[in-house]
């Protein structure tokens, strides 16, 4: 008889590894699955395995909204199991577990043992205390300790850890491990994650190795291995995958590791090894589902059914063995990381390399008439995560040709010729910093309707960046009062779910990166970007370009395309 039949159960997450690979799971054991989707576009809502959806992500709402969506959805559907794929929910569902309030079984580690699973200086002592061998590293103040005196300590390449992949306060923002070859490489990693306190560690040569687990009150109950098969340069995660045997150091490492911790839960846990001398060091911990998941699944090692056992307190047997043939491969990125790799080859002179490279890893596609390999996102039962994959990958090419560039601009127009058949009471111009683009539009085109049949429409300005009351740049400042505009007393807003929560509301974009984050992160709103109604005379453009870092002179360009586009504007919302 099947114990998880009929079971409910949330899950959470976007991508096509982790988080659809534990959807197809439970699924097929039985479980009816609703999921929490961080993303409207995520291709893992394909599944045909999906009971119901609810789009909530930490873009469009405060961590405390956030949350209390979150609670309310648990306390109305009494689900029996509740699982994060990532550390974005993670964190979250911790609070509302402490509450009690619900009898749903949370797939999340005791709130005690968090900091060596999480944080990757804990996860150091906890090792060193069970005798598991690291990199040589310490925490350093980026601000101030120079590169030169880093190289001196650590050597060259060293590796640059923030010591968590996402903070508590800032869902919305992962951090990245980097490792610097250059200045360039720290001064890119400094800009990126701000002058905080980081783990700087020795680079360890050889290649990752993962072993994951599923413990209970600290016994490894299931156990599998894997190593990357392409090791991207810059660091991160493999696009490409192979089962391997169970090095039982490792194996007995993990098993330190969790009784120490009485651990309860599912981990990946990285290494690092060299063929050369044999040696291994422990990277970090992955305390929740992992992005090489859909490999083990593959192999024969179910842990998402597994983990819904222990967390119903079903019982399951110990499982070690499975198929130490397969392999798996994320479709996209491995396409983008071959793409990568030649590229990087033929860019240092060796062409013939990048040449023999390139061949050899595409031949390794012919591993799929095997049997004995897989594409993350494809299932023959459940195909269409994978035909969306392809479509999106082909497609944001087509997209680039003039051609289709100048039809698909026509479609919006007439889209949105059609969306102002019912009367929009409200217009919300939005860039990304509201502090450059969005607030002259919204101003000037305050401006332009005043003492016109649309002057009673309301209009506001916003942004994606979540930082509010910022001022507007003192280059904008001043340029806009040749508009007669005036933006000294600005600040910036945040967009908002409850902004875009209105069918009379026309949202007015300016660019690319604009599109993409309304289209994954808010509700379905009426749209138009600014570049879609630049005159013709002014040349054909796709988006109006952030001028945050651009030559002085292009801000007074993006002004007056602003300016022209905002005259066609409102000329249709006249008609």
């Amino acid at each position: 008889m099947n114990q998880l039949n009929n079971k409910t159960a949330l899950v959470f997450g976007e991508d096509t590894r982790s988080f659809l690979t534990v959807i197809r799971s439970l699924a097929s054991a039985g479980m009816i699955v609703d999921v929490v989707s961080f993303s409207n576009t995520s291709l893992a809502l394909k599944s045909k395995y999906i009971n119901k959806i609810y789009g909530l992500n930490h873009q469009s709402r405060t961590i405390d909204e956030w949350t209390n969506a979150v609670e309310d959805i648990l306390l109305k559907n009494h689900y029996d199991i509740a699982i994060p794929c990532d550390e974005r929910a993670l964190f979250p569902l911790m609070d509302i577990a402490e509450k009690g309030l619900t009898k749903t079984a949370f797939a999340i580690p005791r709130k005690d043992i968090i900091g060596p699973l999480f944080n990757k200086v804990e996860t150091r002592t906890t090792a060193k205390k069970c005798d598991i061998p690291v990199a040589m590293g310490d925490i350093h103040q980026l601000d101030i300790i120079s590169f030169d005196h880093l190289a001196e300590i650590y050597g060259l390449p060293f590796v640059l850890k923030p010591t968590q992949s996402y903070a508590e306060e800032e869902l919305n923002k992962r951090q990245s491990v980097k490792i610097a070859h250059t200045s360039a490489d720290f001064e890119d990693f400094v800009k990126q994650n701000g002058n905080q306190a980081c783990l700087v560690e020795t680079y360890f040569p050889g290649y990752g190795v993962g072993v994951s687990i599923l413990a209970r009150k600290g016994k490894i109950k299931g156990a599998f291995a894997h190593a990357r098969v392409a090791e991207p340069e810059t660091g991160g995660g493999s696009s490409y995958r192979k089962a391997i045997p169970i090095e039982p150091s490792m194996l007995y490492a993990c098993q330190k590791f969790c009784m120490e911790l009485e651990y309860t839960g599912v981990g990946m846990f990285e290494f690092k090894y060299n063929p050369e001398n044999h040696e291994w060091i422990l990277i970090e911990i992955n305390a929740r589902f992992w992005g090489s998941l859909p490999l083990a699944v593959f192999a024969g090692i179910d842990f998402p059914a597994m983990y819904a056992h222990v967390l119903l307190n079903k019982y399951t047997p110990d499982k070690l063995n499975y198929n130490q043939s397969a392999y798996a491969r994320s479709f996209t990125a491995d396409i983008y990381d071959i793409k990568g790799q030649f590229d990087n080859l033929r860019s240092k002179g060796n062409t013939f390399q990048a040449v023999t490279t390139l061949i050899s890893r595409m031949f390794g596609f012919t591993r799929l008439l095997t049997g004995n390999e897989s594409i993350d996102s494809f299932r023959l039962k459940d195909q269409k995560p994978f035909w969306s994959e392809l479509y999106g990958l082909f497609n944001d090419k087509i997209y680039k040709l003039p051609l289709i560039k100048e039809f698909r601009q026509k479609t919006r127009i007439k889209q949105l010729e059609q969306a102002l058949l019912s009367n929009k009471s409200t217009i919300l111009f939005v860039c990304y910093g509201n502090i450059m683009r969005s607030p002259f539009a919204g101003k000037l085109f305050s401006k332009k309707i005043t003492g016109t049949q649309l002057e009673n429409l309301k209009v506001d300005s916003f942004g994606f960046h979540q930082t509010i009351n910022r001022n507007a740049k003192p280059q904008c400042i001043e340029l806009a009062k040749k508009w007669d505009i005036d933006l000294s007393e600005h600040k910036s807003k945040w967009l908002k779910q409850e902004h875009c929560d209105n069918s009379q509301a026309l949202v007015v974009i300016v660019d690319k990166k604009n599109e993409y984050l309304l289209n994954s992160y808010y509700p379905k709103v009426d749209y138009i970007s600014l570049a879609d109604l630049i005159p013709k005379s002014l040349g054909f453009h796709d988006e109006i370009k952030d001028p945050y870092d651009m030559p002085s002179e292009y801000l007074e360009k993006c002004y007056q395309l602003i300016d022209a586009s905002l005259n066609e504007l409102i000329c249709k919302l006249k008609k």
